[in-house]
Parts: structure tokens; C-alpha cells; sequence
């Protein structure tokens, strides 16, 4: 019954679709499935769950550089059959009655190849894991206890790993010692249903001169929980289940009309309202009872199209002229946009009263959600795609090569770099500062990477770059990371980065065949030396003259983000001449010609333009991004008022059909 329903309203929605538009030709938007960023924060603003379902689902795929382009948001047999697994648990979760906390306790086996039982505990002496299953009634916080003594060997002391699904692995350094074992706890939200518990050793080590062995011995896991959960007053069930005489009809017709509002976006109709009581009409037949047949009903809510996707309609759909959005669907777009999720109730409030679309409504309502603390989605998405802040870890530099590299150096980056961008967004710097910047922030583990003093905090401190060779966004260890190779630094992938994401003039790509640079103990001559000899082929040359360059411009950071003046022994050279013929004698002086160049920032306009889900190749869309370019530029570079420029403006605001 929901597939038929599903596939039903499915071609009533498709049959509406059109465009959008900005005063001439609007153009056009295809219809917005949410993405599983955008589903994840919509259940949890819906239901005041803790689930996460779309980690589960396929990867979106990306356009133009991001995830949330409606042109690139397929919809698969598979992703069907997960939305409804899906709406079914996240119901059950929202649904759910109080459970008393018990304590599991469990013995664990490992592999005999990593360990083997000693002292009625389990001895790992050799890296490895073993894993428990828990019992968790309802979704909930709980606490993973290990008891467990390491046996030191090396300069560090044993780590222990515990690991659940969809969650950051827990490591911990065990100083404990055989005579005195210590529990080390981890409280960590679970899903209801049964998790899977792996505890493991991750840092073997063994000196055969000495015989030093490092092991670690556990003696058991306890699952604690549910620590918190629903509570049927005024909690997740209370929110949707609002009255009480599950039997009598109004009751229904108020819980789903409220439901079905909040989570479609807009009011619904009363033929959709009549169809989700015939559902509780069904399962009452077959002997359920009334909250029996609201779960099923509930359920279709969440697997209607009208859910899925960001449902926009047209009076004429294959009409050309332009019509503003309804208050609804600009709701809609604008939380999206701002909070990658779901309207608040003053989004919904003026929706309601039919007042969102005045200019002074929708000017004052942009600016009230960029000071809210869901304005975050815009650090996390927009700039955790567009600056690769995401791709941080993604994939490690070599040990051998870079062991101080560790996670609280690679969460120091990723922190870096975010706290930076909202100083951009929320604090009031200009974005032609964004890569010339004297100032960045640092905990004393990065000050440490960078050689400044100790800022006394594990907390991110703003600090000044007065003194020193790094300057602004491209300078950072985190962008540096995740433009260099696992051996080496890239100059092609910087330089590659700077053409697609600062200029937005991506090079071609490579023609088949094409060898890459050396690594290894074959490799001679500097990195800059090794690339200027491999690219001698013409064919090549023409996009490497370009790309290079700009790469050539950041050399004098390694793979890791480190200062430095030489590599594998020869004088690094960081000079260059940009595509415009500027020279520049060092990155410093390659920024600050980058920072002059008008195409940065008309790059920053686009991206940003991309980001609301459209493609920035459409005639319309160049015209819009150029004409928003000015206003920005001469506004001061004030990216909050470029935001509000852009949600404000008729290519935000309104759209058209198509033929």
C-alpha cells in the first residue's frame, strides 16, 4: 500500500514541476529530493530524535562540487525500500514509552591469532578486536564500560579502541597497570533494536632487542541505558501524538493534520488527511488498535514524496512567465538554504499569516536565521564542501614519513579551519580578507604544528599571524592536507583546487596515459623540479602552466601543513606568474595577487549561488551570479549581506514552468 501511494503522489508532484527565477528569465529547478544531510536534520527538528537513518542510505551524488544539487539527486529502487525502513523506526523511536535502565555485563573472545584468555579476562598481544552485542530497547544514550590494564612497552602507553556503528571510533590511552586495572566509560547515543560493541588494542609494539612487549588485557564490558529516552508528556511522543482519545476521530484528524504540516511544509489537503485516516481505518480491521493504525499512518507522512522532496508547483506548469513562490515553499527554500532542514515555527508562523514574502518580513527573517546556532549547516555544508573541510582525514599522510600526525592534530585542523569561516560569516570579517588574513585560531596542539607559542588551551584561541610566513585560508594545515599526496606535497592538486574553487575556471581533464609523478626512492630533485621535467609533453603543458604555478606558490608547505624552506634536500623555489601574467616571489605575494583579482570573488558569488541547488551555467544564472558579484564587492565583501542578498532577491523568490 505506501509503494502505490508513494508512486501515486509521486506523479501528481512530477506533473506540477517547473522553474525558478530573477527578473527576466528565471530558469529552472528540478524537484528537490532531500539529500541525506538535509533528511537526517529534518527527522531531528520533526521528531527530536537522536537517529541518524540516512547514514545508512546510498551516497549522494555530487554537481557542480556539492550534494544538495537537485539535478544530481537521483531517486533508486533501494532508496524506496530504506525510507520506509526508515519512517517505521524513526516512528517506533518517536513513539516510544519510558524504559527502566538495566546493566548488561559481557565477557569477550577475541581471534586467537591477536589473543588468548588470561586471568578470566582477555589478553590482547598482538593489535586486533572483539566484539558483544547489546540489547537497547529505544534509541538513547548509553554507557560502554571497559575494565581493562595495559602492559607499557615504547614511548606510549596501550590504546584501547571501542566502536559502534555510525559513530567516531573511542580511543583511549590505558595507563593502567596489572595490579590495579582501571574502567575506562564511554556514554554514546544507540540506535533501539541491538549494537554492535568492538572493543580492540590499536597500537602494538614489540622491540626484539629488548623484548619489550606492549599488550593490553580486558576483563570485561558493561552496557549501561538507556541513560535518557522519551518521556510521554511534554517529550518526543508528546510532540506527536497531541491529544489523548486515540479512538475518537477529531483526535486522529488533529494528530495527523499537525504531523502531516509540519512535516510536507505546508498545510495539507483535506482528501490527503482523508487518505491517512483510512489507513488507521484498515489496521483497525484487522484487529489493531487506533495507535496501531496512527504508527502506519505517521509511517506514509514520512514516505510521501511530499516529505522526500521540496515540493514547488506551478498554476500553469508549462507556462513561461514568472510567479512568485507561495509563503510555504519560500519557507521551505529558505531553511534548506540557511539550516539544511526543515522550517522553525516563525518560518511557519509567517507562512501561516501570509507575510513572509514582503520584503521587510523576508530581509528581517534571513537575518534572524543567520544568528540562530542552526545557521552551523552553513560552516558544515557549504563551506565543509566548497573548502574540503569535509576530505579532512579522508586520507593520512604516511607514518613513516609524518608520525606526528595524529587525530588531535587532524581535529585541530578540521576545527581550524570552520572556527575561521564563521568568523567570516558570523564575526564581521570581509571576504577579501578571507585569503590574506593576519589572524587564524589555534589550540595549543596546532601551535604547537605551526611554531607559535602555546596559547594554554585545548580550545581553539584567536591568534596572530603578524610574525610569521602564513597567511589567510590557503595557508592552513587542514586545505594543506587535503591537496597533498600520502609522501609528498602536489602542486597540481593545490593548484587544481585554486582553478576549480577560487577561480572557477577548472582545467580539462588529464588525456589518457598519463604517467604520474614519481614517489619513492626513485624520485630525485624537488617536488617543483620532479613536476617541471615530468610535464615537458605540450599536451600537458598546457593545462600545467596554468595549474602549477599556483601550487608552486604554496610549496613551501609540506604535506602535513608544515613551514619549511627545503624539500628532499634541495632550496624550495615559490615563485610563479598567475594566468594573467602577475609574478609573484612567494605564496604571501601569490595571495595577495589573488586577493586583488576581481574573478575570486565573483568565484565566491557562484559557489554560493550553486549552493541553493541550481546549476551556475544557465544564461539567467550567469546574468544573476555577475549582477550579485557587484553588489558584493561594493557592499564591503560582507558575505552575511551577500546571503541576504541572495535569499532576498526574484531568482530566490520566485519561478516559472516549462514547456
Amino acid at each position: 500500500m505506501r509503494r502505490l501511494f508513494f508512486a501515486w503522489a509521486l506523479g501528481v508532484v512530477v506533473g506540477g514541476c517547473g522553474g525558478d527565477g530573477d527578473g527576466g528569465d528565471p530558469g529552472r529547478v528540478t524537484l528537490h529530493r532531500l539529500n541525506n544531510v538535509e533528511y537526517d536534520n529534518t527527522v531531528r527538528d520533526l521528531l527530536g530524535t537522536a537517529l541518524t537513518p540516512a547514514r545508512d542510505f546510498p551516497a549522494d551524488d555530487r554537481g557542480y562540487g556539492f550534494d544538495n544539487v537537485a539535478d544530481v539527486l537521483r531517486l533508486s529502487p533501494l532508496s524506496l525500500e530504506l525510507y520506509e525502513s526508515a519512517a517505521e523506526a524513526l516512528i517506533a523511536d518517536a513513539l516510544a514509552t519510558p524504559t527502566a535502565s538495566t546493566t548488561q555485563s559481557f565477557e569477550i573472545m577475541g581471534d586467537a591469532a591477536v589473543g588468548n584468555v588470561q586471568a578470566g579476562g582477555w589478553l590482547f598481544f598482538s593489535a586486533g578486536t572483539a566484539s558483544i552485542t547489546a540489547d537497547t530497547p529505544i534509541a538513547a544514550t548509553y554507557k560502554i564500560a571497559v575494565r581493562a590494564y595495559g602492559q607499557q612497552a615504547g614511548p606510549d602507553p596501550a590504546r584501547l579502541s571501542i566502536e559502534v556503528p555510525n559513530q567516531p571510533v573511542h580511543i583511549v590511552d590505558v595507563t593502567a597497570v596489572a595490579a590495579s586495572p582501571v574502567t575506562y566509560e564511554w556514554s554514546v547515543a544507540l540506535p533501539a533494536g541491538h549494537s554492535l560493541v568492538t572493543v580492540g588494542f590499536v597500537n602494538d609494539f614489540y622491540d626484539a632487542a629488548t623484548m619489550a612487549d606492549r599488550n593490553l588485557w580486558i576483563d570485561g564490558v558493561t552496557i549501561e541505558g538507556p541513560l535518557d529516552g522519551p518521556v510521554i508528556d511534554g517529550g518526543r511522543r508528546g510532540r506527536v501524538l497531541t491529544c489523548a482519545a486515540l479512538d475518537d476521530r477529531a483526535c486522529q484528524t488533529q494528530i495527523l493534520t499537525g504531523f502531516a504540516q509540519r512535516a510536507w511544509r505546508r498545510p495539507p489537503a483535506p482528501a490527503e488527511i482523508t487518505a491517512l485516516l483510512g489507513l488507521v481505518d484498515v489496521a483497525r480491521a484487522e484487529g489493531d488498535d487506533a495507535e496501531a493504525g496512527l504508527r502506519l499512518a505517521l509511517q506514509q507522512v514520512l514516505v510521501s514524496p511530499h516529505f522526500l522532496f521540496r515540493v514547488e508547483v506551478d498554476p500553469d506548469p508549462r507556462s513561461l512567465v514568472p510567479h512568485p513562490l507561495s509563503d510555504w515553499e519560500l519557507a521551505s527554500r529558505l531553511s534548506y538554504f540557511l539550516w539544511s532542514s526543515m522550517p522553525d515555527e516563525a518560518l511557519f508562523a509567517a507562512a501561516a499569516a501570509g507575510t513572509l514574502h514582503e520584503p521587510a518580513e523576508l530581509d528581517a527573517q534571513v537575518r534572524r536565521m543567520l544568528a540562530d546556532p542552526k545557521a552551523v549547516a552553513l560552516t558544515d555544508n557549504f563551506a565543509g564542501q566548497w573548502l574540503f573541510i569535509r576530505a579532512v582525514g579522508d586520507q593520512d599522510p604516511d607514518y613513516a614519513l609524518f608520525p606526528e600526525y595524529d587525530q588531535a592534530l587532524e581535529d585541530a585542523m578540521r576545527a581550524e579551519t570552520r572556527r575561521y569561516f564563521q568568523e567570516f560569516l558570523q564575526g564581521g570579517a570581509p571576504m577579501d580578507q578571507f585569503l590574506t588574513a593576519d589572524f587564524t585560531f589555534v589550540n595549543d596542539r596546532l601551535a604547537t604544528h605551526y611554531g607559535l607559542p602555546p596559547v594554554g588551551s585545548d580550545e581553539l584561541q584567536r591568534v596572530s599571524l603578524a610574525d610569521t610566513p602564513r597567511r589567510g585560508f590557503l595557508m592552513q594545515a587542514g586545505f594543506l592536507r587535503v591537496t597533498s599526496r600520502p609522501k609528498r606535497t602536489s602542486p597540481v592538486l593545490r593548484g587544481k583546487w585554486i582553478l576549480d574553487n577560487l577561480l572557477c575556471t577548472p582545467p580539462r581533464p588529464p588525456p589518457p596515459g598519463v604517467e604520474a609523478l614519481p614517489d619513492g626512492m626513485t624520485a630525485t630533485g624537488s617536488v617543483r623540479q620532479r613536476l617541471e621535467a615530468h610535464v615537458s609533453n605540450p599536451i600537458c603543458a598546457s593545462c600545467h602552466r596554468v595549474m602549477d604555478p599556483l601550487g608552486f606558490g604554496l610549496d613551501n608547505f609540506d604535506a602535513i601543513g608544515r613551514f619549511r624552506t627545503m624539500d628532499s634536500g634541495y632550496p624550495i623555489d615559490a615563485s610563479g606568474t598567475l594566468a594573467d601574467g602577475t609574478p609573484f616571489a612567494d605564496g604571501r605575494a601569490m595571495v595577495e595577487a589573488l586577493a586583488h583579482n576581481p574573478a575570486v570573488y565573483r568565484c565566491m558569488v557562484e559557489k554560493l549561488y550553486t549552493y541553493t541547488g541550481r546549476s551556475p551555467f544557465r544564461i539567467e544564472a550567469t546574468e544573476q551570479i555577475d549582477a550579485m558579484t557587484k553588489r558584493f564587492m561594493a557592499n564591503g565583501y560582507s558575505l552575511p549581506e551577500l546571503i541576504v542578498d541572495l535569499a532576498t532577491s526574484p531568482s530566490f523568490t520566485s519561478r516559472r514552468g516549462e514547456p
